[in-house]
């Protein structure tokens, strides 16, 4: 990709000493907008070999060799802090105040820095020093609770959703942290604490305010929803699922035209929305049995024709051949030198001007010790062999 185009985040240096998801999550997202991003991995991955998730996540950044556990790497991270806009990490909490690069190291070596800081549940509370995951964030936050079926235990989502929530909230809070040193001339370190649960509670949507008015408490109900009656997955004869919604009166009695039942709206049974509800089971069962002898294809043909609202239910398969998605160039191959060809979805948000870009495939690990530790931290060459000598780089 063409160097000469504009970077939106430019000038902007992320020191990214996350770990797994969340915490690289957050330096992905501004790497793709031009960020110089410096991404610290400790010296014992050098010889780890390249997947394409590392293709996918770590693009567009920088690597460093450097274990922070030693005084020596701890030494050489507070310099480097000092030249940066922003810190991420996502050890336990905790970690780093041992290493002694918590809060207040961080802040002398550089007062004005951005310190984004994402665990299980937050840096204070009672639970702050139990273990968590992404699927722990989901089930404390209620997401776990509200999904799956009335009648089976509550499922988790495909989606690792806490880390990707948390890693889109890092970033955002990072743009809007600088914002605000720079507009407001701030010279206080900024601390932004986020944890996996709130993350997904902060996705929960009108639920808190439902129970704190009314004491309801939202239940699982599959995929029957009060206000979108009727809607549900059903199957083609060619095994492909498609959802199908008829939100409204005229909508639904669209798809009954397409449906060559142009009468169905006069039963009594579904002439409102209430009644429809109240037989949803029998209504879902009709457009089931409508839907089953058709290709997918011509289903979707017909259902456009009549303005129905639907989606194909796609795998990952479905969606690299959509020709939607081609055109929208959603997807983006990166030329990695250690895996290949990889493709991913295309940087996002999509912007008209300085658009987010994938400019470099991902690094190995240690790839730019030369340029992180001679040329901007001015280290000598005896200085760098004694510091991989004694593994800190």
């Amino acid at each position: 990709m063409s160097s000469a185009h504009s970077r939106l985040l430019a000038g902007l240096r992320i020191i990214d000493a996350g770990q797994v998801l969340a915490g690289p999550f957050v330096s992905t997202l501004l790497a793709d907008l031009g960020a110089d991003v410096i991404r610290i991995e400790l010296p014992a991955l050098k010889n780890q070999p390249h997947n394409s998730h590392r293709a996918s996540l770590q693009r567009n950044k920088k690597s460093i060799s450097l274990d922070l556990r030693k005084p020596e790497g701890a030494a050489l991270f507070k310099k480097l802090v000092s030249t940066a806009d922003a810190v991420v990490e996502n050890f336990s909490p905790g970690t780093m105040e041992k290493w002694g690069i918590g809060h207040d190291e961080i802040a002398e070596a550089n007062p004005r820095i951005i310190f984004v800081r994402i665990s299980g549940f937050g840096q204070t509370g009672p639970y702050r020093d139990r273990t968590s995951y992404d699927r722990i964030g989901q089930a404390i936050g209620g997401m776990i609770y509200v999904t799956g079926e009335a009648d089976q235990p509550p499922v988790h989502p495909g989606y690792m959703m806490g880390d990707f929530a948390s890693g889109t909230y890092g970033a955002l809070a990072i743009l809007a942290a600088i914002y605000h040193r720079d507009h407001e001339n701030c010279n206080e370190t900024q601390v932004v604490d986020l944890s996996l649960y709130e993350s997904i509670l902060s996705y929960s949507g009108p639920m808190a305010a439902e129970y704190s008015r009314s004491g309801i408490i939202r239940e699982r109900d599959g995929n029957v929803r009060s206000w979108s009656i009727p809607g549900d997955q059903f199957l083609t004869k060619d095994g492909k699922w498609v959802l199908i919604l008829a939100l409204n009166p005229p909508i639904f009695q669209r798809l009954c035209d397409a449906m060559e039942m142009p009468d169905l709206p006069k039963n009594p049974k579904f002439i409102d929305h209430d009644h429809r509800f109240a037989n949803e089971k029998e209504l879902h069962s009709i457009i089931r049995e409508w839907v089953a002898p058709f290709e997918s294809q011509a289903l979707y043909a017909l259902l456009d024709e009549y303005r129905v609202p639907y989606g194909p239910v796609y795998s990952i398969a479905d969606i690299f051949a959509d020709p939607h998605i081609a055109a929208r160039d959603n997807l983006v191959q990166i030329d990695d030198p250690n895996v290949g060809p990889v493709t991913v979805p295309a940087p996002y948000p999509r912007l008209s001007h300085a658009a987010g870009r994938i400019y470099n495939p991902a690094p190995a690990v240690g790839d730019h010790n030369e340029e992180i530790f001679q040329d901007l931290l001015g280290l000598s060459d005896i200085e760098i062999e004694k510091l991989s000598d004694i593994g800190v780089i």
